[in-house]
């Protein structure tokens, strides 16, 4: 049903979704995304989340009694979900890093991909010790 509706009117659903969401996309990047859900496989997929939603909070609720013991990192837009992020990953998992970056809206790697980089890296690189030896290759990113 979602389909019907949405179809032949992209522009006007997802670009109100791109204004709401806090972010600051080009319009070019917009665009570029927007051609991407034309196709219908593409958008049967990007609700494909949505309708999985129920499931996804029962999950959950059952992530809650046995957590994640892996490092995760959290990363919001402050224009949009900032530190709830890292509140939602909490939930699920005992070793969370959270971070904010700031001026970001929804689309933090596409607003700011170096900030992203500059908190991505070290924690992905945290994983190996100097000599390159593997230490912890459980890591999880979380962004939104």
């Amino acid at each position: 049903m979602p389909e019907q509706l949405i179809k032949g009117r992209e522009d006007a659903y997802f670009g109100y979704e791109f204004a709401i969401q806090g972010g600051n996309l080009a319009d070019d990047v917009i665009a570029y995304y927007v051609g991407i859900l034309n196709q219908p496989d593409v958008l049967t997929g990007s609700l494909g989340f949505y309708r999985a939603f129920d499931t996804t909070v029962g999950q959950n609720q059952q992530r809650m009694n046995d957590q994640l013991t892996m490092p995760v990192l959290a990363i919001g837009g402050e224009r949009s979900y900032g530190d709830h992020v890292a509140d939602a990953m909490r939930v699920v998992a005992k070793d969370v890093q959270g971070v904010v970056i700031p001026g970001a809206g929804h689309w933090v790697a596409e607003e700011a991909p170096d900030e992203v980089l500059a908190v991505l890296t070290p924690f992905l690189t945290a994983a190996h010790r100097d000599d390159s030896t593997i230490v912890d290759t459980n890591r999880a990113v979380a962004a939104i």
